[in-house]
């Protein structure tokens, strides 16, 4: 695909025949304009991965890099959208607030907001911040049945949001935050942010 060449006009449906590369063509442009304002080495490998992934998507041996996870964010925002044109009004949580923009301005947002967490994640690599604070749960298949009680307690005394719930049921099964973000049909920075969310709660549970 030629994505220099390929363009959409702001009125173009989105349907189940294009949303994938339109998914693609919108990621793309989203770190190339990532790059046109910073000259941070970040951007341009992740630039270079996600065109290798989509390139050589269609080969079955190929290990998709973590980069396809922005087309993956743009996939789950634009299939709820089905049958509307780029330009329609919709509404994006934004730092918390529902917003009206258009859906292709709400596309964009989601995945700048993906884009900079896993920039602070790239800045941050050293220092792991969800190391002493992420509830372990790699060995929660071996809890008996009154640890399961408390664990079901403890969930209940966290006050959880629906939303929030359904990731912890997510991220308890074993769902990475790309499968979570497919199941509940968001993208992967929400779920990221939720989870963190979930963590602070705890960690303001236990003290």
């Amino acid at each position: 695909m030629d994505f220099k060449c390929k363009t959409y006009a702001c009125d173009e449906i989105i349907t189940v025949n294009n949303v994938k590369e339109l998914s693609e063509y919108l990621s793309v442009n989203s770190v190339k304009a990532f790059m046109r304002f910073s000259r941070v080495d970040f951007f341009f490998n992740l630039y270079d991965n996600l065109f290798r992934d989509i390139r050589c998507k269609n080969d079955y041996r190929y290990i998709f890099s973590s980069a396809y996870d922005i087309v993956m964010d743009a996939y789950c925002f634009l299939f709820s959208h089905l049958g509307k044109r780029l330009n329609d009004i919709t509404k994006v949580s934004k730092y918390g607030v529902l917003k009206e923009m258009t859906i292709l301005g709400g596309c964009m947002f989601v995945l700048s907001k993906h884009i900079r967490q896993d920039l602070f994640t790239y800045n941050c690599k050293d220092i792991d911040i969800c190391k002493k604070s992420e509830f372990r749960i790699n060995n929660i298949y071996d809890y008996s049945e009154d640890e399961w009680v408390k664990v079901d307690e403890t969930i209940e005394k966290l006050e959880l949001t629906e939303s929030e719930l359904k990731v912890l049921d997510c991220l308890i099964s074993g769902k990475s935050l790309s499968e979570t973000a497919r199941t509940i049909s968001c993208g992967v920075s929400t779920v990221f942010d939720r989870r963190n969310k979930l963590q602070k709660k705890y960690l303001s549970l236990i003290g």
